[in-house]
Formats: structure tokens, C-alpha cells, sequence
């Protein structure tokens, strides 16, 4: 959980204008780097029930939580990179929370696996799990 600060001083340390344009990444690791954590622990988890790469990357991207997960992986930064292009450069602590907080969406791929399986379960297909179902 230190990691983010590590990246936030070293970057301070390194004399990056942590508010401008060139240090979007650090509300990244801040807000994200426990979902990118959740995203290769889910991987892992798979490799090892799947036996195989190819069938646990397979069931890695049937998968409505690890695939939402890895789109707001990928979608966050660009977002961040945006915000500060555009001239958002968090000065007080008051903007420094509210940038985390937008960039924080480890909420979404709980709900989308909600509403996976609350589909599934209107669609009458079978609501019991077999061991090699996605997580």
C-alpha cells in the first residue's frame, strides 16, 4: 500500500511539477493500485485453476468483472491525462482528494458482475456455478 507514495516522492524527489500535465500518473497509482492488484490476483488465480495460459486468459476475457476491471485500468489514466491537458492541476489537498476520488472507479466491476449475474438469473440460464465457471 506504500507503493503510490514511493511513486509521489520519488517523482517529487525527480522535480516532476507533480500538479501539471507530466505527473497525471500519480492520482493513478493512488486510486488504482488496488484494483490493479484485484486484476493480476484474479489473473493468477485462473492460471492456476485453468492449468494453462491460453484457457485461463480464455476465461479471463469471459469474464464481465475482470474485463470491466481491465477497461478501467486502461480508461483511468487517459481520463487523468485529459483532466490535466485540459488545465486541472490539483493545488489544494480539497482538489488533490476529488481527482482521486474520480479516478477511484473500483466500483465498477463489483456492479457489472452484479449485473452479470442478475441477467443470467433473469435469462433462466443455470444460476448454480461448475468449477471451471468464470469467477
Amino acid at each position: 500500500m506504500a507503493f503510490p507514495w514511493v511513486i509521489d516522492w520519488g517523482s517529487r524527489l525527480l522535480g516532476v511539477d507533480v500538479y501539471g500535465v507530466e505527473a497525471f500518473y500519480i492520482p493513478y497509482f493512488y486510486a488504482l493500485s488496488d484494483q490493479v492488484g484485484a486484476n493480476v490476483s484474479g489473473l493468477v488465480f485462473l492460471r492456476r485453476r485453468e492449468k494453462a495460459w491460453p484457457a485461463a486468459l480464455s476465461a479471463y476475457f469471459r469474464n464481465p468483472v475482470m474485463v470491466s476491471s481491465l477497461a478501467v485500468i486502461l480508461a483511468v489514466p487517459v481520463g487523468l491525462l485529459a483532466a490535466r491537458g485540459l488545465g486541472f492541476r490539483p493545488v489544494t489537498q480539497l482538489l488533490t482528494a476529488l481527482e482521486t476520488i474520480a479516478a477511484n472507479l473500483c466500483w465498477l466491476p463489483p456492479l457489472i458482475g452484479w449485473l452479470a449475474e442478475r441477467r443470467k438469473s433473469r435469462t433462466g440460464k443455470n444460476s448454480q456455478r461448475s468449477d471451471h465457471e468464470e469467477i
